[in-house]
């Protein structure tokens, strides 16, 4: 046996055999394997909170009585604008079953009849969620007359929260100096932001999605526009209904976060100008 042969098994006895600084080896040693780096634990964020969270509300509201009325309104409404949509292809697709062949394309027909499919299977979809949710919560109401006698509460004023205001009810609840904590804040800009994109979808946008709608039935009667553009102004519309909807209810969302960390309820939260109910 060579002598690098001899190293060897001397080697992998030694190692076997699970030598270290106890059994004799000096700091420092190229035998000695070298020390593991110490890890760091990194701070972990501090998650949002999922009350405000559009997302999740819309997957999972909880059981809170005012939670669950707004998401049923979320849901209701949302069903209202696809029903509204399906309406109008409905229409369509029965101008298009009387008017001539030659006046619409084969595909025009095959693609109505395509959005009329999916509008359902939204439609659908929506009834099944709100089947599941009250399945969650012990009830069951198959002809969507859930609530019926009662009627959804208006949206929340709009307006801006009087933060002084608001910063004497935490101190009335709580006792601390009277200054808005660091979470009632940042909703509060949040909430800022979030009246900049509503108005911004209530004053331009809707309006205009509307009037793009208008513009191009016209054109269709007077052949200047494809029944392609007019479904496109559909989905524009249908779109910009459908966000002004998550909008508002993730406003109402924030304002009950912020009511919550106050200790009050939605109504009773101070405005800084006179408004009117949104």
């Amino acid at each position: 046996m060579g002598r690098r042969e001899v190293t060897a098994v001397i080697l992998s006895v030694f190692l076997a055999s699970g030598a270290g600084q106890a059994s004799g080896l000096e700091p420092g040693s190229p035998l000695q394997a070298p020390p593991r780096p110490a890890v760091r634990k990194q701070p972990e964020a501090a998650p949002r909170a999922p009350e405000v969270s559009l997302a999740r509300f819309l997957e999972s509201p909880g059981r809170d009585a005012a939670r669950v009325r707004l998401w049923l309104r979320h849901n209701r409404e949302a069903r209202g604008i696809e029903e509204g949509a399906r309406e109008f292809l409905g229409r369509l697709i029965d101008i298009v079953t009387e008017a001539p062949p030659e006046l619409v394309f084969s595909h025009e027909r095959v693609m109505l009849d395509a959005e009329a499919l999916a509008a359902d299977s939204e439609l659908l979809a929506l009834a099944d969620a709100r089947t599941e949710l009250l399945a969650v919560l012990g009830r069951m109401d198959p002809d969507f007359q859930v609530l019926e006698g009662e009627r959804f509460p208006p949206w929340a004023r709009d307006g801006v929260v009087d933060r002084q205001a608001l910063a004497g009810l935490v101190f009335a609840r709580t006792g601390r100096a009277a200054a808005l904590p660091v979470e009632v804040d940042r909703l509060l800009a949040e909430l800022t932001a979030l009246d900049s994109r509503l108005d911004l979808q209530e004053v331009q946008l809707l309006p205009v999605a509307e009037e793009a709608l208008g513009a191009v039935l016209l054109g269709l009667t007077s052949g200047e526009a494809t029944m392609m553009e007019v479904v496109h102004g559909l989905h524009f519309l249908k779109h910009q209904q459908r966000r002004r909807l998550d909008l508002r209810v993730h406003r109402e969302l924030l304002l009950m976060e912020v009511a919550r960390r106050a200790g009050c309820a939605v109504e009773a939260l101070p405005w800084a100008n006179p408004a009117e109910p949104g």
